[in-house]
């Protein structure tokens, strides 16, 4: 099982490039060996006195290098010759076996009792800060000290309080798996952090962790003195795993993490800084800015964003309407092609809103609403049956665009119907000194004149509409609304009829 890089190496520690894939196998410092997942087997024994974890094959207080823990993940990311100094130091070659007062063999052992003054807190303090960042990271780090050492404290008395009991809540912010930074943009995953100036991988790695603790490298013999280099060097490390927080039995079921590797989320937020007035991604475009933006808030929340952050993202808010999600009106079969043609002219991509961005194929609002008004569309969408839909459809797509003014001014008129609407006849009354009914025009119709109907004819028309009006409001006491309006729509049309008859 190979182990993420960030987990495992930083550039200059190993000499991996920051920027190399996730997935590589990293070398072991000093050797050959590819770094490989194993089980640790060094047995160890209580020493009844001041608590201390030793090593059973023991001489005298000297013990075999391989028998010692290996190194902490955070000391294996960083400059580890302090480090590897303070072991060296207490590592000799001695005798092993005799034969009377010969020596048959010398093997390099490490002194417990060295090793308890060498990692002492100043050695430890130059550590701390990068340990630090993580409350797992550091936990480990202390079990490494105490198995060795016996002391409960790093560096200052107190500082190691509640590691030795850690729970869920102690990871303050939660976790999230690395899988969420293929939601991230390269122009973030490739930034600095603005006040370090240390990579983003590298604050990743800093703040990684796995399920269980895992070995990279040769777990049975994590540690070996070389005779060549004159120092000891790290054969193994252990990952910081999230078995280290101790849970109930029903957490087990509740709170239970998959296989897999994660990041504190705690730690990358305190560590990894953006320049408000410079941000990663604000020259990369704007679906790069907004990724950038909605990833920030969902690992750290809005306080690591400036206070308008919201503004000119590239989101299905309201600026970008999902394709899915779009639709014409009633009267779509009278919509020019030009006009039908904009939902592809304007089509891009946008985050759909809600934790990471999760890119979808949009209309720019704006775009569409550049090149439309209500007279781009005549027949259907001005009469009045489906007249009050195309508004409405109008006003929901682009009236809250800014600079649109698509809509006549006369538009809420519009949606209300006029006398002219209700008529079902395509001519009025107008007096004229030529006594003849004028025919009003509709929608590009020619006008046409012809003779008046007789008086007799008005006189019966008039007494029509009142005997229509008096059977509708019989009616009505006996039947709904709708019944009315029908009963008046037959009576003004029995009237029509008869005129022009």
């Amino acid at each position: 099982m190979k182990i993420s890089t960030y987990l495992v190496l930083l550039a200059g520690a190993y000499g991996v490039d920051a920027k190399a894939s996730f997935l590589q196998s990293p070398s072991i410092v000093g050797t050959n060996i590819n770094s490989a997942e194993a089980i640790h087997t060094t047995a160890m024994k209580y020493d009844g006195e001041d608590g201390i974890l030793l090593p059973q094959s023991s001489h005298n207080g000297w013990v075999n290098p391989e028998d010692l823990a290996p190194m902490p993940q955070c000391i294996a990311q960083q400059d580890q010759s302090t480090w590897l100094r303070a072991m060296t130091k207490c590592t000799s070659k001695r005798c092993t076996s005799h034969f009377g007062f010969i020596c048959t063999h010398h093997q390099w052992l490490t002194q417990i009792s060295c090793l308890r003054t060498a990692f002492s807190p100043d050695v430890i303090k130059s550590y701390l800060p990068y340990c630090g960042r993580s409350v797992l990271a550091k936990a480990q780090l202390y079990l490494w000290i105490h198995n060795i050492s016996g002391r409960t404290w790093l560096v200052d008395v107190g500082d190691a309080n509640g590691l030795q009991s850690l729970t869920p809540d102690s990871l303050v912010k939660g976790y999230a798996a690395v899988g969420v930074l293929h939601n991230a943009p390269t122009c973030l995953t490739d930034s600095v952090s603005a006040l370090s100036m240390e990579p983003f991988q590298h604050v990743m790695a800093s703040c990684g962790f796995t399920r269980t603790t895992q070995h990279t490298g040769n777990a049975a013999r994590p540690w070996e003195y070389s005779e060549r280099l004159r120092s000891m060097i790290a054969l193994d490390f252990e990952t910081v795993g999230y078995d280290l927080v101790q849970r109930r039995i029903y957490d087990l079921v509740l709170h239970r993490i998959s296989d897999g590797e994660y990041f504190d989320k705690d730690c990358f937020c305190n560590t990894f800084n953006i320049d408000h007035k410079k941000e990663p991604c604000s020259g990369s475009g704007q679906l790069d800015f907004t990724k950038e933006r909605l990833w920030i808030n969902a690992t750290c929340g809005s306080t690591s964003l400036p206070e308008t952050w919201t503004d000119t993202l590239k989101t299905t808010q309201f600026a970008y309407i999902p394709i899915e999600d779009w639709h014409w009106p009633k009267c779509v079969a009278d919509i020019p092609e030009q006009v039908m043609e904009l939902t592809d002219q304007c089509a891009t991509d946008a985050c759909e809103v809600g934790g990471y961005c999760k890119v979808k194929r949009a209309v720019d609002r704006a775009c569409v609403c550049r090149d439309i008004s209500y007279n781009s569309c005549g027949g259907l969408c001005q009469i009045f049956e489906t007249r009050i839909d195309y508004i409405k459809w109008l006003h929901d797509l682009c009236g809250n665009v800014q600079d649109w003014h698509g809509l006549p001014d006369n538009w809420r008129q519009l949606v209300v119907p006029t006398t002219l609407d209700m008529i079902p006849w395509r001519w009025t009354l107008k007096p004229s000194n030529e006594s003849v009914i004028t025919q009003i025009p509709r929608f590009g119709q020619t006008k046409a004149t012809e003779t008046c109907a007789s008086n007799e004819s008005k006189l019966i028309s008039f007494a029509l509409v009142n005997i229509a009006t008096f059977l509708a409001v019989s009616l009505s006491q006996r039947t709904d609304i709708l019944g009315v309006l029908t009963a008046i729509w037959t009576a003004f049309s029995l009237v029509g009829t008869i005129i022009i008859i």
